[in-house]
């Protein structure tokens, strides 16, 4: 039975976290390469899965009928995380994040050739419409942007195909052994990188270590949490609550960094999670028409 408010809950508690990785993370890139940074998220998810899940369920968790599927999964987070901390490196956070939050409307373009879904003239006018607002964040040919400015791109379309490839993988495998494998793998992932990049590794203070550890925690407990939340609501009632993301995101920029966005990104920021809510609410609808339809 669903538990909305707690749902809710869970989803906010989960925006904490992941605001306080990418506040932490963003902060770390004036002192250690973005690689190594997503090595230590990784590592220590890994490390601190045991303690999150319980001896009995990681054990669980490792089983998989699309080991394969979850090692892609790995990859394009390892590289979405990547990409992440490389432009926040250099562009304000909240900037990032308004951008990168056009993934949902890519993963519905993307669930067309891959899941076999159907979209309508709806869905795709408000895709588009989020597209808009991409470019007014960017304003391309308006003033010159640093090239990090295009990388949430990437993330966005990386994060798209890590989104599609977990629908595949949900139709198999538990969200336990999602969670156990995309840690696992990433960490593999991120370690390959650091061995075939050697130039990346700095060895990192007694608090750099810290803050390595805290990411990891961030990272493994935002996403627990989140696992939590679908598990108490529906996505679609849910989905609208991460926009607050980007809402958080501004007010750490501005509190830590004394970063402050424009006036053309907060619009641009309101386009985009407008959109998004948008598709989220008719693909709702339609969902509750073929099950109406189905039971008739």
């Amino acid at each position: 039975m669903d538990n909305i408010p707690r749902g809710i809950a869970f989803v906010l508690v989960s925006i904490l976290f992941f605001v306080a990785l990418d506040t932490t993370a963003k902060f770390m890139t004036g002192t250690l390469d973005p690689v190594q940074i997503v090595w230590g998220r990784y590592i220590f998810s890994v490390l601190l899965l045991p303690f999150l899940m319980g001896p009995r369920r990681l054990i669980l968790a490792t089983r998989s009928r699309r080991p394969w599927l979850q090692l892609l999964r790995g990859i394009l987070l390892v590289a979405t995380t990547a990409c992440f901390f490389t432009a926040i490196k250099y562009i304000p956070l909240a900037d990032a994040i308004a951008i990168g939050f056009v993934s949902p409307l890519l993963g519905t373009a993307l669930a067309i050739p891959i899941l076999g879904e159907k979209v309508g003239v709806r869905r795709w006018s408000a895709i588009a419409i989020g597209f808009v607002g991409v470019l007014i964040v960017l304003r391309p040919g308006f003033e010159d942007r640093h090239w990090a400015y295009f990388l949430p791109l990437v993330v966005a379309a990386l994060m798209a195909t890590y989104n599609v490839a977990t629908r595949l993988v949900v139709r198999h495998d538990t969200a336990d052994t999602s969670l156990a494998y995309t840690n696992v793998f990433g960490a593999l992932v991120a370690t390959v990188a650091i061995v075939l990049l050697p130039d990346v590794w700095t060895s990192p203070s007694a608090i750099d270590w810290g803050f390595l550890v805290a990411i990891g925690a961030f990272g493994s407990i935002g996403h627990f949490c989140l696992i939590l939340a679908y598990r108490s609501a529906p996505v679609s009632t849910l989905a609208p609550f991460t926009f607050g993301h980007i809402v958080l995101a501004v007010a750490s920029g501005w509190l830590v960094f004394g970063d402050w966005p424009d006036l053309w990104t907060l619009i641009g920021a309101s386009v985009v999670a407008g959109s998004g809510i948008y598709v989220f609410r008719r693909e709702a609808m339609l969902a509750r028409a073929a099950r109406a339809a189905a039971t008739n």
